[in-house]
């Protein structure tokens, strides 16, 4: 059998042997005194004990909202009766440590004030004194061991359950972390990325330009840049509406990405106008690069919303220049993009070696 939370907190036999004997418990008191005080004070008490215990528990309001809400007075008197059964005997077995440790988790799930079992293992501490027998009491020995072995195996029990409990809010409270992270991060990817496309956005691309050129200063490596425009696409707006336009834009957007590199980065400029940033790229690679864009943009009809659309794709392309900004860079693209849109569409223009 697996014992889960045993596991968990590490307490294998040399774990538990040690944890044991921090208390001040050994094999002889143990495998004696456990059974004498099933025996001689929970056995024949057992009722007595319970129903004192939890008249006291019920005076709490605390108390009484989260059994309401997580079980009801008879089922804790059950689970109670179950602790009360298996205190003292075999505590340095795997099953008597992973129950106790499971006592622990459970109060921090249900949300039980660790406070309020700490204070109520005092309580029953007092109960299973006040049940020793008169005759063991007339004992001075035995009645003293009695007492110290009660005192020592609920501080066994406390320990584990302290022990659960914080481990328990801890993972709580790293898993409430990793959510804030993980949200965090999502926040962070919508405000760079472009919700349709799903795209860098016009802002990132900015950004992620400005390093690439940067970049291309220090390492003193090629740079270009592609300014992209889907043809005639106002016209699909017009005729088929804004959905089915939002439509064609994630498919040309795919497209695009199917026909780009690992590693180009691909970004939504604005309305039907792209950005392709080319790190480590002359005009001659980079043509090749929009030349392959363009030719998987209109190889086959786009279906969308039961329309059929033929598209097209114009490109500019512009190679960094030293001492360029954003601007300049984007500019020359621009133009080389208004020169392929002059020349008919659908087809690639490099930037002017004059301009």
């Amino acid at each position: 059998m697996t014992y889960e939370l045993c596991v968990r907190f590490g307490f294998d036999a040399a774990e538990i042997a040690e944890r044991v004997g921090l208390v001040g418990l050994n094999s002889r008191n143990c495998s004696q005194l456990g059974p004498r005080l099933q025996e001689l004070v929970i056995q024949p008490n057992a009722g007595a004990i319970i129903d004192t215990f939890l008249a006291s528990l019920v005076k709490s309001e605390q108390f009484n909202r989260i059994v309401g809400e997580h079980s009801d007075a008879a089922r804790f008197s059950e689970m109670f009766e179950h602790y009360l059964l298996s205190l003292g005997v075999d505590i340095a077995q795997s099953r008597y440590f992973e129950e106790r440790l499971r006592i622990g988790t459970v109060h921090q799930r249900i949300g039980v004030p660790q406070s309020m079992y700490q204070c109520h293992f005092q309580l029953l501490q007092g109960l299973l004194i006040r049940h020793i027998p008169q005759n063991m009491r007339r004992d001075g020995d035995s009645f003293d061991d009695m007492v110290e072995f009660i005192l020592k195996v609920t501080a066994l029990d406390m320990s584990l359950a302290v022990d659960s409990y914080t481990n328990s809010s801890m993972h709580g409270l790293r898993t409430s972390l990793d959510v804030q992270r993980g949200e965090s991060e999502r926040l962070r990817q919508l405000a760079l990325t472009d919700w349709l496309t799903e795209l860098h956005n016009h802002s990132h691309s900015r950004h992620l330009l400005e390093k690439a050129l940067l970049r291309s200063r220090i390492e003193r490596s090629p740079l270009c840049i592609v300014m992209a425009d889907l043809d005639h696409f106002k016209s699909i707006n017009d005729r088929y509406g804004h959905l089915v336009g939002d439509e064609v834009l994630k498919i040309a957007a795919s497209r695009m990405l199917s026909g780009a590199r690992a590693g180009d980065e691909i970004c939504r400029y604005g309305g039907e106008e792209f950005l392709f940033i080319l790190q480590g790229t002359d005009l001659a690679m980079a043509r090749e690069v929009a030349e392959r864009v363009r030719s998987r943009i209109n190889g086959d009809a786009m279906r969308s919303r039961k329309a059929e659309i033929i598209l097209s794709l114009s490109l500019g392309i512009a190679q960094a220049r030293d001492g360029d900004s954003v601007d300049a860079l984007i500019e020359r693209a621009d133009a080389a993009l208004y020169e392929a849109k002059q020349a008919g569409r659908d087809c690639v223009r490099t930037e002017s070696q004059n301009a």
